[in-house]
C-alpha cells in the first residue's frame, strides 16, 4: 500500500466530529487534526490531538503496522486496539 499525504491542518471544529482513532467526540469548538491523504483510495480523518499524537507514536514503535482501526483504541492511548 502506497501513503501519500495530501493536508494536514489543525481546525477549529465548527460542528461536531467522530475521532479516527478513539470512540470520543471531537466537540464543537476543539482544536483537532484534519487530515486528507491517500492509500488505497482517498481518505478524510479527524483526530484529537492527543490521539494524533498517540497515532504517531503507536506507528513509529510498530513499523510495517499500517492498518488503522477506527474507534478502537483509547482517547490519547499509544497502544493501539483495545
Amino acid at each position: 500500500m502506497s501513503y501519500s499525504l495530501i493536508s494536514r491542518t489543525e481546525p477549529t471544529a465548527r460542528k461536531e466530529y467522530n475521532c479516527i482513532w478513539c470512540p470520543e467526540k471531537i466537540l464543537r469548538g476543539e482544536k483537532h487534526v484534519h487530515e486528507i491523504s491517500k492509500a488505497d483510495e482517498f481518505q478524510n480523518h479527524r483526530w484529537h490531538l492527543e490521539c494524533w499524537s498517540a497515532s504517531q507514536e503507536y506507528f513509529s514503535e510498530n513499523p510495517g503496522e499500517d492498518m488503522l482501526y477506527p474507534h478502537e483504541s483509547k482517547r490519547g492511548s499509544a497502544y493501539g486496539p483495545a
